[in-house]
C-alpha cells in the first residue's frame, strides 16, 4: 500500500519507522531517539544534510543535566525528547555527543550567516570528538569512514527561503541529482533518520511534495539489489 504522503502535517512526535532503516520524523529532535536505540558497541560517524546545522548546546554548564542525559535509558530519554526543552529541533547533535554516540561528526549544511555554525569545539575537546564543516558536497561524500557510519537529513536542505514558510524549492532535477551524489553514504549507513521539518521546508504543500519525492528515492537507494 502506497504511503500516504497527502496525510502528512506538523506533528512534533511523529516518529515513524519505514522500510530498510529509514526513520521519518517532523521534529528533527526525534532522531536522537532513533541513534540511540540503534547504537550498539563502538561510536559512530554521523553525516548530517542540512540547511541548519542544528548544534546547539542546551546541556552547556549544567553538570546535574549532563549525568541524568548519559545514564538515561531509551524509555527515560523518549520521556526527554517529548518534554524536556534541553533537546529541540535544533538542539539534538550535541546531547548526542554527550550521550557518547558518535566519534565524528561531518556537517553539509547551506545556511552560512548562523551562530552555531558546528558544535562547541569545547564540547568536541571534552567528549574527544571531531568535527568537519564541509563547504561542498563533493568533500561531504569523500570522507571514508573509519566506523559505522549515520546519516541524518533534513528536507529544508532543498528549500532556499529564509522566511517560515517561505517556498523556494530545488528542482526536482537537482534534488535528485543530490540524492544520487549522496547514495553512497545513504546505502551504507547503518540507520537514516529523516526530518520533514514542516515550516523551514517551504509550505505544507511543499514539504509533502518533497516527502513524496525523496523519501521513496531513500528507501530505493537502501533496497538490496536496486542500483
Amino acid at each position: 500500500m502506497p504511503f500516504p504522503f497527502a496525510d502528512l502535517k506538523p506533528d512534533d512526535d511523529l516518529l515513524l519507522a519505514l522500510p530498510h532503516g529509514v526513520w521519518l520524523m517532523d521534529n528533527h529532535k526525534w532522531a536522537l531517539s532513533v541513534w540511540a536505540r540503534h547504537h550498539t558497541g563502538p561510536r559512530r560517524w554521523l553525516f548530517h544534510a542540512d540547511h541548519h546545522w542544528d548544534s546547539v548546546d542546551l546541556f552547556r554548564e549544567n553538570d546535574r543535566a549532563q549525568a541524568a542525559l548519559q545514564a538515561a535509558d531509551t524509555k527515560t530519554l523518549d520521556q526527554w525528547i517529548r518534554d524536556n526543552n534541553r533537546i529541540q529541533y535544533d538542539a539534538f547533535i550535541a546531547p548526542a555527543v554527550r550521550k557518547g554516540l558518535f566519534e565524528e561528526v561531518h556537517f553539509f549544511c547551506t545556511q552560512d550567516d548562523d551562530w552555531d555554525k558546528g558544535l562547541d569545539p569545547a564540547l568536541c575537546e571534552e567528549m574527544g570528538v571531531g568535527q568537519t564543516l564541509h563547504a561542498c558536497i563533493d568533500s561531504f561524500v569523500g570522507v571514508t569512514p573509519r566506523a559505522p557510519i549515520v546519516f541524518d537529513l533534513c528536507l529544508d536542505l532543498f528549500n532556499e527561503a529564509t522566511k517560515y514558510y517561505g517556498s523556494k524549492l530545488w528542482s526536482d532535477s537537482a534534488i535528485m541529482s543530490t540524492l544520487e551524489a549522496l547514495s553512497s553514504k545513504l546505502s551504507a549507513a547503518e540507520v537514516v533518520t529523516v526530518s520533514l521539518s514542516f515550516g523551514f521546508s517551504g509550505t505544507e504543500d511543499d514539504t509533502r511534495r518533497l516527502a513524496e519525492l525523496v523519501v521513496p528515492q531513500l528507501i530505493a537507494i537502501r533496497t538490496p539489489g536496486i542500483v
